[in-house]
């Protein structure tokens, strides 16, 4: 049985990883830096001694991680912060890996955001667009890639990265578009919130259902080229007034008391979406899971919960 270590195992891609792996026979140690949960070792791996601490003990042989920074908006507010955890914390992972399992394969998650989509020929996504610097976002995880790859080069390890596109599930926090659609839905529906106007939905992007992105980096972690970086994305591009439309088609309140904005023609804008062609070719991988039949309506219900609960 292989021992995979999860860093960042309390957050939303975390958790669904934790659940693939074990149903794929993994003996799973997850850690993150903050938990309610007893299973979980609390550990701030930007303390390098921490750090080398949980995985000389752990000794895995692989690493998974979603620790990080991951929102372009929040990277402004807190520019050093985001530097630390996407570029500090991964040079910590790699050193105690080379001192105590140089064999260990890792798993680093980096983000469709590093791409300029300017640049995408039609829309499509691949590995080769040119990148983009327009957040310190962006240039912290392009940042993170160069260092990786220095590192694996000195320390002759073995590291594989993702370029990871939108993914939605129900436990997902608000600060996303659908997340955010979904709860503004459910507090209107239990008078918490008066009508609603919508923002700006007029753009076209690849989203996946978590459970097919972890299913994704188990993959990876399994059949990857080591030294290559991945798109893990559905292929598809969903355009957002369609998606925040069929949560509205779920909610009589919502339909009734709310607007949408008029839908543009199909051609009116570009349909950005994945090239998951090296990642088919590497690992087999197709996305499983139905965004508008299978996984928005589990969010919005998952919300509807969370609301009557007194949670939001």
């Amino acid at each position: 049985m292989s021992k995979a270590l999860i860093i960042g195992a309390a957050g939303f891609a975390g958790t669904a990883l934790r659940s693939e792996l074990i149903n794929n026979g993994y003996e799973v140690v997850c850690a993150d830096v903050m938990s309610d949960d007893d299973s979980i070792i609390k550990v701030d791996m930007l303390d390098s001694a921490s750090a080398d601490k949980l995985i000389a003990d752990a000794c895995p042989d692989m690493i998974f991680n979603l620790a990080g920074q991951a929102s372009p908006f929040l990277s402004w507010q807190k520019i050093a912060l985001t530097m630390h955890l996407n570029v500090d914390l991964s040079v910590n992972i790699c050193e105690s890996v080379a001192r105590h399992c140089p064999e260990c394969r890792i798993l680093f998650i980096g983000s469709a955001n590093q791409y300029d989509m300017n640049q995408a020929e039609g829309g499509l996504v691949s590995e080769d667009t040119p990148l983009t610097s327009d957040s310190p976002y962006s240039i912290s995880k392009n940042t993170q890639e160069a260092i990786l790859k220095l590192l694996a080069k000195k320390y002759n390890l073995d590291i594989v990265s993702t370029r990871s596109f939108n993914h939605i599930g129900p436990n997902q926090k608000p600060g996303f578009v659908v997340t955010d659609y979904c709860l503004r839905i459910a507090q209107l529906e239990e008078g918490k919130l008066e009508p609603f106007g919508y923002g700006n939905l007029d753009s076209w992007r690849d989203f996946s259902d978590v459970r097919d992105v972890v299913r994704a980096y188990r993959l990876i972690a399994e059949k990857g080229r080591s030294g290559e970086i991945y798109n893990v994305g559905s292929g598809k591009s969903y355009y957002i007034r369609d998606i925040i439309g069929a949560l509205v088609e779920l909610s009589q309140d919502a339909s009734e008391k709310t607007v949408l904005p008029a839908r543009l023609d199909d051609d009116a804008l570009v349909h950005f979406r994945s090239d998951n062609s090296k990642l088919f070719a590497d690992t087999g991988f197709e996305a499983q899971y139905d965004i508008m039949k299978d996984t928005v309506p589990s969010v919005l219900e998952a919300y509807r919960a969370k609301v009557r609960e007194g949670v939001y």
